[in-house]
């Protein structure tokens, strides 16, 4: 299982951010493996075998397809954040009542989130199941926007250090995400059945009135960090890519 998992691993953090979300959820499994598990890691090989003309890419100029997708202009010289989760057990479907009856692990109730930092090309993503059980889809996705907030921290750092950060920062950076409490969150406007969220992530209404960054809503089928909260996405998502 470490074989075929590591096998998948390089190409999901540098060239494959379509296989992220399978190959972090496999990696749970290292140790303890099923024959199912065993299946799935072979099944997203093969699924790479077979697309591999797919790959990401990079360029200067506006990228339409993308545009049309997302249903707003983004400009290829500036960093472009988009963010996700799901909220809960990554299998949400009905179970069949004459089949007995399935206990799930407590970490499978936690949410799987995911980002994907834009410029002119995926420039970072990731894909990681939370460490506490969110209450809310809105919990779920502040804790999306929170691991997106601290990468682009450290790349502010790396672009400060290299004098280059006036050519790809203009003002705050935009971070989009398709759930409006997250939104009204990030400017301090949480309602009071949010009380309860963890107060590290205080850090992204921090930044926010730093203005560093700012937060904005997207419609979810028009988001591409979809991508990285689900094992697998239709073509539509890879648009860009």
């Amino acid at each position: 299982m470490q074989e075929l998992v590591g096998s998948t691993n390089w190409l999901s953090t540098q060239t494959r951010p379509d296989i992220t979300t399978i190959t972090a959820i496999l990696a749970q499994y290292n140790h303890s493996c099923s024959s199912g598990h065993i299946d799935s890691a072979i099944y997203a090989i093969r699924y790479l075998i077979d697309s591999t003309g797919m790959g990401i890419k990079f360029s200067s100029k506006a990228d339409h397809d993308l545009e049309s997708f997302v249903k707003f202009p983004i400009d290829p010289s500036q960093l472009t954040p988009l963010t996700n989760a799901n909220w809960g057990p990554q299998d949400q479907s009905v179970p069949n009542p004459n089949d007995p009856p399935i206990l799930l692990d407590l970490f499978k109730s936690h949410s799987i989130a995911g980002y994907i930092i834009w410029l002119g090309g995926p420039l970072d993503w990731c894909s990681k199941r939370q460490i506490y059980t969110a209450r809310s889809s809105a919990e779920a996705k502040i804790g999306a926007v929170d691991e997106c907030t601290k990468t682009l921290q450290q790349i502010i750092n790396v672009l400060t250090d290299l004098h280059l950060l006036d050519k790809f920062v203009d003002g705050p950076i935009t971070i989009y995400n398709d759930n409006s409490a997250c939104v009204q969150w990030s400017h301090n406007m949480s309602t009071k059945g949010l009380r309860y969220i963890q107060i590290r992530e205080n850090a992204v209404r921090e930044q926010v009135q730093a203005g560093t960054v700012e937060v904005e809503h997207i419609a979810g089928k028009n988001n591409p960090s979809d991508i990285c909260t689900k094992e697998d996405k239709g073509a539509p998502h890879y648009i860009g890519m």
